[in-house]
């Protein structure tokens, strides 16, 4: 009897440990998709100078390497926020036939097929940014623009897209033991912050 218990009171724990490491996940991709629109706002303000300064004849400087840049963290930071919320096109024409159960675990299978390929392309983008971080990769135009900050954020935005496909995949699978309905999930019953 006691060992019975014993087992329940760590199953408790382990399962509030793990909502509170999901939780951070969570938040992590919210501060991503943060940085993701102030990076929207500075390359709105880049590109604001750069016309002005076009019809004065004098456009600025490195405007076409800067957009660029934050166009690459504009939406590689914000994936993860769009996975949290179920935001991604899902076509539902097979699978809306089956139990929320069977839908839930198809749903962490894609999950995991995602974490594989993603984790594939973190690997690579993180073992770029080492290297051209070690040489301080620049782009040479009017002035030398930094790339390197850059491809290192790449990496941070596609490692937080392999977090939130983890944390999307467990709470999958946490769900279809609980057997919970379709609706109550699309609704945001994903977050558990």
């Amino acid at each position: 009897m006691v060992a019975r218990f014993d087992e329940i009171a760590n199953a408790a724990r382990y399962k509030k440990m793990n909502k509170k490491i999901l939780s951070m996940i969570d938040h992590l991709s919210m501060y991503g998709v943060a940085i993701a629109a102030f990076a929207l706002v500075l390359m709105l303000i880049v590109e604001f100078l750069n016309v002005l300064g076009r019809e004065l004849y004098v456009p600025l400087p490195c405007a076409l390497e800067a957009s660029e840049s934050l166009l690459v963290v504009s939406i590689y930071l914000g994936v993860a926020y769009v996975n949290l919320h179920w935001q991604h096109t899902n076509v539902t024409i097979l699978t809306m036939h089956f139990s929320n159960r069977a839908q839930r675990y198809l749903d962490s299978l894609a999950y995991i097929f995602g974490i594989v390929i993603y984790s594939i392309l973190a690997a690579g983008a993180w073992k770029i940014a080492i290297v051209q971080t070690g040489q301080l990769e620049m782009r040479i135009g009017v002035f030398r623009f930094p790339i390197w900050p850059f491809r290192i954020l790449f990496a941070i935005g596609l490692t937080l897209l392999v977090l939130q496909s983890l944390s999307n995949a467990m709470k999958c699978l946490s769900q279809a033991q609980e057997s919970k309905g379709v609706a109550n999930l699309r609704e945001g019953d994903m977050y558990y912050g």
